[in-house]
């Protein structure tokens, strides 16, 4: 099996849901609308770390190649000497691998942790979003980071900017709170997490 092209299919499958995370800091609630569009996989993927094979550089173009054309592979980014790094953050390989499983990751009914990470010193200067996901639903040794952010054309909604799994370097930030995660595809909706002391305004 292709890992990337499952990945990618997998992902624009995702392109029709939308995610509803209610939050609580400081006994403040805040609502996260997290979608995904085609050309957001390029750079969760990793495939930006690529830079010693020629990929398309169009992000929306990439996907469509890898997907449809299948001029863009597994076979052709292994090639890559960045393919596989020690560097949790940098293996595209075992990104590609996990990606495959992000709806799992999103829908898991694990509770999983949440951190505001704007204003951490060390790590917004590397990785540019407002909070970080930490979920798991195989077993707990194989956790991700998902690491999500305003999309600047879009204010009403967020997207992932980084995934990965946590390797020797952990990332934190303010430990703040789900109160609810809904996942929604057109008029229907689906409840993933409640908690028991979330009272939702009718």
């Amino acid at each position: 099996m292709d890992i990337l092209y499952d990945a990618a299919a997998k992902f624009l499958i995702l392109e029709q849901f939308e995610y509803q995370f209610v939050i609580s800091r400081r006994r403040k609630l805040k609502t996260i609308k997290l979608n995904f569009k085609n050309t957001d996989f390029f750079h969760i993927a990793g495939l930006q770390y690529l830079t010693d094979i020629i990929i398309p550089q169009d992000r929306a173009e990439t996907i469509k190649e890898i997907v449809i054309n299948h001029s863009v592979s597994e076979q052709i980014i292994s090639k890559s000497e960045n393919f596989i790094s020690k560097d949790s953050k940098k293996d595209v390989k075992s990104r590609i691998e996990e990606l495959r499983f992000l709806e799992e990751y999103l829908n898991t009914e694990n509770f999983i942790k949440i951190f505001n990470i704007n204003n951490q010193k060390g790590m917004s200067s590397v990785i540019r979003a407002d909070y970080l996901i930490e979920s798991w639903f195989k077993n707990i040794s194989d956790i991700v980071y998902i690491f999500i952010r305003h999309r600047e054309e879009d204010p009403e909604h967020y997207c992932i900017v980084s995934f990965f799994k946590k390797g020797e370097v952990a990332y934190s930030g303010d430990k703040v709170y789900f109160m609810e995660k809904v996942r929604r595809f057109g008029n229907s909706e689906q409840v993933i997490y409640a908690n028991p002391n979330y009272r939702k305004l009718s």
